[in-house]
């Protein structure tokens, strides 16, 4: 009885073992000159990136800021967001940077702010290095993700309080380093609103070309012993900027989460802040097969909105082609897989489906 109670544990366990494991990410590191420490770093690639069927392709891509507190939400968000034919956002590389020192990191200026626990301290040590971890962002980690993987030239960062800070800082001051901004209740009360004030001073004179952010506010319940009370201020005076002064090229949308508090608001907001960034991506299948040009018409408006020329995956023209065969619409059908082998030159895939089309179209009876 015992021999036969440990075989069966140990097919069981041979069994799980033999299971394919899950992956979300790898994870990377390389070295930094301008923060002179290593820096670690998970990416996440789309479902197609790999794909045996369709053609290498490009992707946009998310930087992520608080990695180890967001990376595996929003890697589900954006992959449950691309999938399918009625895919409400484009399919994107993600990367997510952890922190070492995330004060000193994602904070512009150094702060004398005393702790409320005790005035002869500060609150925040070694702030203020901003500035170097932009220069990390822009001369070595965005260079090493270029060269590394298949990226369109598109790039989003996400960032959530002190990470909204810096991505209030990047579009004020090096506006275009990244095309969108997520900007999840920033910190902007630091160092009395010095955001603010730089936001006041350039909204009238700045040419923002074409960028795209969403800003998201938190419910703040104000705390007698919470210094940072004044967060909802910052933020409202924020929002009044941009509607008042209508900064040039710059789209924007601002949204009052008034059920979540600065430790809940993350996921929705980013959620709702890539449906406002590709707010054009959604082609109503039912109505793009019967009339395939609205699939164009749409992208070109989507193109229009980002600043930035977008196409239809193959994968999504390939669906869109092979659903239309199933219900006998080959003249669309050929339109669709047409259309993969104009964007798509280099597939083996379109070459076959577009001969199985044109076949199929060949052979339906004359009306």
């Amino acid at each position: 009885m015992k021999k036969t109670l440990l075989l069966l544990v140990f097919f069981c366990f041979a069994k799980i073992s033999a299971q394919d494991s899950l992956t979300i990410g790898s994870k990377h590191h390389i070295f930094s000159k301008a923060l002179n420490e290593e820096r670690n770093f998970w990416v996440y690639l789309p479902p197609d990136y790999n794909s045996k069927k369709f053609a290498p392709a490009k992707y946009p891509v998310v930087y992520l800021l608080d990695a180890e507190s967001n990376f595996h939400s929003f890697t589900g968000l954006a992959q449950s967001l691309a999938k399918g034919p009625y895919a409400m956002i484009p399919q994107m590389i993600v990367v997510g940077i952890t922190n070492t020192n995330r004060t000193r990191d994602l904070t512009p200026t150094e702060a004398n702010r005393q702790a409320f626990f005790d005035s002869k301290k500060k609150m925040f040590n070694q702030s203020g290095g901003n500035k170097n971890f932009i220069t990390f962002l822009e001369k070595e980690l965005r260079p090493y993700i270029d060269s590394n993987y298949r990226t369109s030239g598109y790039n989003v960062l996400n960032g959530h309080s002190f990470g909204g800070l810096t991505a209030t800082n990047i579009l004020l001051n090096h506006t275009e380093l990244f095309n969108s901004y997520i900007i999840i209740d920033p910190s902007l009360w630091w160092d009395n609103e010095i955001m603010i004030k730089k936001a006041d001073s350039v909204f009238n004179i700045k040419d923002f070309k074409q960028r795209n952010i969403y800003v998201a506010m938190a419910n703040k319940i104000n705390i007698p012993q919470d210094t940072t009370t004044d967060m909802a201020r910052g933020i409202r005076k924020f929002e009044k900027l941009l509607k008042e002064k209508k900064p040039k090229n710059l789209r924007w949308d601002f949204k009052f989460y008034e059920n979540e508090d600065h430790g809940t608001i993350p996921i929705p907001a980013e959620y709702d802040g890539l449906r406002f960034l590709f707010k054009s991506h959604l082609v109503q299948v039912k109505q793009a097969v019967l009339e395939p040009a609205l699939v164009e018409k749409q992208y070109l408006k989507l193109s229009e909105e980002t600043g930035f020329p977008f196409l239809p995956s193959e994968n999504y023209l390939d669906w869109m082609g092979n659903y239309s065969l199933d219900i006998g619409r080959t003249d669309q059908a050929v339109v669709f897989f047409k259309w993969a082998e104009k964007y798509y030159p280099n597939s083996k895939n379109v070459s076959v489906s577009l001969e199985k089309a044109i076949q199929r179209k060949n052979q339906k009876p004359d009306n």
